[in-house]
């Protein structure tokens, strides 16, 4: 299937600028520690940025840049670093972290560290940034998680640490920005002063480091029980009661599945008036176009194919919001790590990792983060086989898709069956995917190497509003500068191609005098669209449906959610002109009248439409995702995605319409 590049040195940003400093930039400082330590909250406190963030592994795969907040002083360039458990790095993540620490990086020179440690996990994690201060590089410890030491019966007292490490300690709150401004003063400040620390100095064996790192914190006397509290506690006991809930081992997958099948009743439980309120201010803008505008091509092609395009697909971005929303609900949490621990066992009989559900996860976002997300995985063998069955999990822009299908399959139905059925398609993307890499790693890759799921199980936390709705701001935001262009170009050739047609020649015209174009006017039947989708046509009958949803089906492969906008064009215009009713009904009225040509005979039956279902499940990957997938592994693997999952998803859609109809399900 290919051999696997990674691209270590990807940085995100705004800018092409290297991060490297010269005279005319500023400070490049690196946030280094620990995974889960809350580098990437803190970096989001320092930059006012929308960088993702997860309490598991493998969500900063990559190096990411942005420059700190102007009302935090002199502007900072501020480096995330992916988290390190050690410096003998197991992941393409943690090599790429150290070589940026060491001075390796051919591209990142950072001026100064910030050392992000957790203030429930002293003793790990400074014996880790012992490891950074090393360097030589100046150096100021960041401490997070400090809302969660109560829990304990503990205090932090960030003065005297600081005085017994000789060099600056601060408290912040990476999820309020608390504190956010006095650490970027004292990185400033801690460039200016050269001077020894004691983290540079602990010793490089890990078990004499803790040990020093244990006596600094018994010295300093930082680290104290809180006042009228009778004893220390050295684990969290709400964490722990959940956690004996929800990581049980016959609650916790009952458990798993009803809060994802609730995630996804909710999306059409809360989305409908939203939905309702955008087709209503879609329709009235048609509508104002029509009327504002002399009648002309032009005009309809504004309206219908412009604007009615666009607004078939933004009529289901409430259910994308909502969706991105209750996943980042479930990250902040603490929940979803859980999620990852349930799932190893069961994924490593199947030859993946445990960290193959951080992309699987991230696949029901978009599949292009979620293939960069799978340089988290140690092994080749397991990186490629998560890479490769990506393209079955329910990407968002299946999204509208499903839902269009689904309301059309269970129309006047109540909301939690679509709900139900959307769960199950999800839930069936883990399942399918997961069986589809155990056979294909029997096939192809039978040496298996070990390798163990090493994470950290976050205290469970109440999320915080403000850094939420930001974060799914950010997700719903990049959806639609991501989807928006080819949704607007796909839509406008489309609606271009079922209006016009190739003329015919001079001799077998009617009209009087005849036409000298080559492009003329035409009507659906005679359209470019048409005479393109007859050619689809003996290919299409098996699966139910005629060359109009072909082209639909075609067009998707330049973003998936341009099926909905193209059934709304390709169906519009079949209505007659002076029929007035027929042109404003919805879409799913259309779709229910929609006839093949010359007969009475329904396309979208149910048979068809769970057929459609199956065929989105498995096949067509967009063009980006094409690109991405070469990149990180080769095209080679890319090319036998399309073909493999293209041609299992028509052979599967077949099989299911043409069985359900023998089954007597029309």
């Amino acid at each position: 299937m290919g051999s696997l590049k990674t691209h270590a040195g990807d940085i995100p940003s705004s800018s092409p600028e290297s991060s490297s400093r010269s005279a005319n930039s500023c400070l490049t400082v690196c946030l280094v520690g620990m995974p889960n330590a809350g580098k990437t909250t803190l970096m989001n406190a320092l930059t006012g940025g929308g960088f993702q963030t997860a309490n598991y592994p493998g969500v900063t795969v990559s190096l990411l840049k942005g420059k700190s907040k102007q009302e935090f002083g002199e502007v900072v360039d501020l480096v995330d670093l992916p988290g390190v458990h050690s410096a003998v790095s197991p992941s393409p993540e943690e090599e790429l972290s150290c070589k940026v620490l060491e001075g390796r990086h051919p591209s990142v020179k950072p001026d100064a560290f910030v050392l992000v440690v957790d203030a429930t996990q002293l003793e790990r994690h400074l014996k880790f940034a012992g490891y950074a201060a090393r360097q030589g590089k100046p150096v100021v410890v960041a401490v997070t998680m400090n809302d969660l030491l109560p829990r304990l019966g503990l205090e932090l007292d960030s003065a005297k640490l600081a005085a017994r490490l000789k060099l600056p300690v601060v408290a912040v709150d990476a999820r309020s920005g608390e504190g956010a401004k006095e650490l970027l003063q004292s990185v400033r400040e801690q460039i200016e002063v050269s001077s020894d620390n004691e983290l540079a100095l602990l010793p490089s064996d890990p078990a004499e480091a803790y040990k020093k790192v244990r006596q600094l914190i018994e010295e300093s006397n930082a680290l104290r029980q809180t006042p009228g509290d009778k004893k220390t506690r050295f684990t969290d006991s709400f964490t722990t009661k959940v956690d004996s809930i929800v990581l049980h081992k016959f609650l916790g997958f009952p458990i798993f599945f009803l809060i994802f099948a609730l995630l996804f009743a909710s999306i059409f439980w809360f989305a409908t008036p939203f939905m309702d309120a955008i087709d209503l201010g879609f329709s009235y803008l048609q509508k104002f176009i029509s009327a504002s505008l002399p009648e002309s091509i032009i005009t309809d092609f504004l309206a219908e194919g412009v604007v009615g395009g666009v607004g078939a697909v933004a009529v289901f971005f409430p259910q994308i919001v909502i969706l991105f929303f209750l996943m980042t609900l479930l990250e902040d949490s603490g929940y979803l790590a859980r999620g990852a621990a349930l799932v190893d066992k069961p994924l490593s009989l199947l030859g993946l990792h445990g960290r193959s559900f951080v992309p699987m996860l991230s696949g029901f976002a978009c599949a292009i983060p979620a293939v960069l997300a799978t340089r988290a995985i140690p092994t080749k063998r397991e990186r490629l086989l998560t890479i490769w069955i990506i393209p079955l999990m329910s990407c968002s822009a299946r999204l509208p898709v499903y839902s269009l299908l689904l309301a059309a399959l269970l129309v006047d139905e109540p909301s939690w069956k679509a709900g139900s059925a959307l769960a199950a398609i999800y839930l069936a993307s883990i399942i399918i995917g997961s069986i589809t890499a155990g056979v294909v790693g029997k096939l192809l890759y039978k040496k298996r190497s070990l390798s163990l799921l090493a994470m950290e199980m976050p205290a469970y936390r109440i999320p915080q509003t403000k850094p939420i709705l930001k974060i799914t701001w950010t997700r719903s935001s990049s959806y639609l500068k991501k989807a928006g262009l080819p949704i607007v170009v796909v839509s406008s050739l489309l609606w271009l191609i079922t209006n016009f047609g190739f003329a015919l020649p001079a001799s077998e015209q009617t009209s009087n005098p005849p036409s000298s174009s080559f492009i003329v006017k035409s009507d659906i039947d005679s359209s470019v669209a048409a005479q393109i989708g007859r050619k689809m046509e003996v290919v299409l009958r098996p699966m139910g449906v005629d060359w109009r949803v072909g082209v639909g089906l075609l067009s998707a492969f330049a973003a998936r959610e341009v099926f909905v906008s193209s059934m709304a064009i390709v169906f519009h215009v079949t209505a007659g002109e002076d029929d007035e009713e027929a042109q404003q009904v919805g879409l799913l009225e259309q779709m229910k009248k929609a006839t093949f040509a010359n007969s009475s005979e329904k396309i979208f039956t149910p048979s068809t439409m769970v057929g459609l279902i199956v065929f989105f499940f498995f096949s067509l990957q967009c063009v980006s995702t094409v690109a991405v997938v070469a990149r990180e592994s080769s095209w080679r693997v890319a090319t036998a995605q399309v073909v493999f999952y293209t041609g299992v998803g028509y052979l599967l859609s077949t099989l299911v319409v043409q069985g359900l109809r023998l089954a007597g399900v029309n």
